[in-house]
């Protein structure tokens, strides 16, 4: 009997997946264990693995198409097995979904000018006008140029039924070329002359981030408090890891630090519930904001008051090189208490951050910076300091418990020694 593969649920708030790509061609051979396809939530992209073995006899979801948990994506059975009828796809859930990372920049034009593009219609769909031309985006027409494929041969499904690069033969291959290129995102491409604007369609995890931050702004009271603290000691215990060969970098012993303030504070290591409650936790797990070529991610690091600053350095190392291949689990992103960004690394001395809910804080870390204080045998001396502010959900702290964190934060910073056993 054919057995069904299924959207499945790949997290506790999953409620829908977007088959980025099918690892499995129909007619294939597969064998229970291997990577059927790859899924992206609104946390990660992750490997799908079949749960049998037998013959991928029909892909019934496309790639790039997004659809509920529970949906029937494909059949798996035995050659010359007969599968199911199954009903196609209502044709607006699959034109809606996101479009191929080789289409990040695809052409807007103005109707007017696609109308004036437009002389004829082929057969086959693609727009065409009477000198030959096809309509297409840029990307496509310079992948198809680079893959020797005849772009009126091809059946294009964008803008006024355009080619893009989803349409080209080989488009994984494509795609795949297009994100190793594009990487850092900030290397977007500016739009060419004759085209007035570029619209950038955000990842799935980056249109989720989006709609989480404009929920957190309009919906949370927050306040930022800003403060600055001496950072010789901390710089010389960093210093002191980096000579020994341990990844032990500042944001590792600032999650530390951060954890062991939190414990004395706990409605800042806690969760608005609604109603009037909050929710405190007993171990302090850290959201780290990182930086990825797919936008902003913000795995947890674990139990930070607990562990020494070697284990929590070697697991940021790992959770940084995971972000950075996209191969970040939803267990990577799960548990996390309070949040700490920090952009020093980028020169920003300070910033405010926004609360990431249903957390009740975030820390936001700028860049060190020397500033001339008074020595303690007279005279003057240089010494660094970094700067730090704390934005708080004021539904749970107020202004006064938020500053006395802030200042046994700043005591911690100035003494890191303190938290070591």
């Amino acid at each position: 009997m054919a057995t069904a593969v299924l959207m499945p649920q790949l997290g506790l708030t999953m409620t829908e997946g977007l088959i980025m790509e099918w690892k499995k061609r129909e007619g294939e051979t597969v064998k229970k264990g291997e990577v059927l396809f790859d899924v992206e939530n609104d946390k990660a992209t992750i490997d799908v693995e079949a749960q049998v073995d037998g013959e991928l006899a029909k892909i019934i979801v496309a790639e790039k198409v997004t659809v509920p948990v529970g949906t029937i994506v494909g059949y798996i059975a035995a050659s010359g097995e007969k599968i199911p009828e199954v009903a196609k796809l209502p044709p607006q859930k699959a034109s809606a979904q996101l479009i191929d990372k080789a289409d990040l920049i695809e052409e807007s034009q103005d109707e007017t000018i696609a109308k004036a593009e437009m002389a004829s219609r082929d057969a086959a769909g693609t727009v065409k006008r009477s000198d030959g031309f096809v309509l297409a985006s840029p990307f496509a027409r310079k992948a198809a140029e680079s893959l020797r494929i005849d772009l009126a041969s091809v059946v294009g499904t964008g803008p006024d039924g355009a080619v893009i690069g989803r349409d080209l033969p080989a488009s994984g291959a494509v795609a795949k070329s297009a994100t190793a290129a594009m990487k850092p995102a900030a290397k977007l491409s500016l739009p060419a002359s004759n085209v007035p604007f570029v619209d950038v369609f955000l990842s799935r995890i980056g249109k989720i981030a989006a709609e989480r931050m404009t929920e957190s702004w309009t919906t949370i009271p927050q306040f930022t408090l800003y403060d600055e603290a001496e950072a010789d000691i901390l710089l010389r215990l960093a210093e002191r890891y980096k000579k020994g060969g341990e990844p032990v970098s500042l944001t590792a012993i600032l999650a530390k630090l951060l954890a062991h303030a939190a414990q004395s504070y706990p409605l800042v290591n806690a969760s608005w519930i609604g109603e009037g409650k909050v929710r405190t936790f007993a171990s302090v797990n850290v959201n780290i904001a990182m930086d990825t070529p797919d936008g902003l991610v913000v795995p947890v690091l674990r139990d930070c008051a607990m562990r020494s600053f070697k284990a929590l350095g070697a697991d940021l190392k790992l959770l940084g090189e995971k972000a950075k291949g996209g191969a970040l689990a939803p267990l990577d992103y799960e548990g996390g208490t309070i949040t700490l960004s920090n952009l020093g690394m980028f020169g920003i001395q300070r910033f405010r951050a926004i609360v990431n809910p249903p957390q009740t804080a975030i820390l936001a870390v700028g860049a060190l910076s020397d500033k001339v204080v008074a020595g303690t045998g007279g005279g003057f001396e240089s010494k660094k300091f970094l700067e730090y502010s704390i934005t708080a959900d004021h539904r749970a702290v107020d202004g006064a418990y938020a500053a006395r964190f802030m200042a046994s934060l700043k005591s911690l910073i100035e003494n890191p020694l303190m938290t070591m056993d």
